[in-house]
């Protein structure tokens, strides 16, 4: 006798149309059906009055906000998936045998992946709850593009390498528009050189931390 489980928010899927499904044979023998669902979304047009929420992405820390309020996430991702990182070092220096070594690094990957996505699922939620609480229509992310040989240490290599920043923005914008919100992208080249106040460039010659100051309305800020 086979017994088939299903999650406990399966009731949201109701409304939608079924299109595929298999069944899934999982650890410890668990048997799970996984079905495809669909429906149509009808995105609102973007004009000039429509509400703006802005999500800025970090190694770290998630901050959303707009000309009303401004919201602080502390993933603290680089954390977990350092430790991952060193744990899995250890497993490939320590534990002999291709097929054990395997299954130990595939365990650990897996379980680093749940939890940052769990966080992944966590912010969005918040983001989305936010834009319907104010009525935003629109949620607007930078389109990082991150090249490893653009970084200026192999240490810092790694740790971009391992942030899956391009997932949480995917996650983010397949919440979105289950909510009728549109997600826009933006070229984010030069934005920190921009005074956010009346839109002059900052001078970055201050000092070596990038201190910067506007020459136009003096307002000063730290560069990231």
């Amino acid at each position: 006798m086979l017994r088939l489980f299903h999650g406990k928010y399966h009731d949201r899927f109701k409304k939608m149309r079924m299109d595929e499904a298999r069944l899934v044979l999982k650890e410890y023998g668990n048997l799970y059906l996984n079905v495809a669902f669909s429906r149509m979304v009808t995105l609102p047009e973007i004009n000039a009055n429509a509400k703006i929420i802005a999500v800025d992405v970090n190694e770290n820390v998630i901050v959303y906000g707009s000309d009303d309020f401004v919201e602080r996430f502390e993933t603290n991702e680089e954390i977990i998936r350092t430790r991952y990182f060193l744990k899995r070092r250890k497993i490939q220096v320590k534990v002999r045998g291709k097929e054990p070594r395997a299954r130990l690094l595939g365990k650990y990957d897996e379980r680093e992946w749940r939890r940052v996505r769990e966080i992944y699922y966590l912010v969005a939620r918040e983001i989305i709850s936010k834009a319907l609480e104010i009525g935003a229509t629109v949620i607007v992310m930078d389109d990082l593009e991150i090249h490893k040989r653009d970084l200026c240490s192999e240490e810092l290599n790694g740790r971009i390498h391992r942030w899956s920043y391009r997932r949480f923005q995917r996650i983010l914008e397949y919440q979105a528009k289950l909510h009728e919100l549109n997600v826009k992208y933006i070229d984010p080249a030069y934005t920190s050189k921009t005074c956010p106040v009346c839109g002059d460039e900052l001078d970055l010659s201050l000092n070596g931390r990038r201190l910067m100051k506007c020459q136009k309305c003096c307002l000063r800020r730290t560069g990231i």
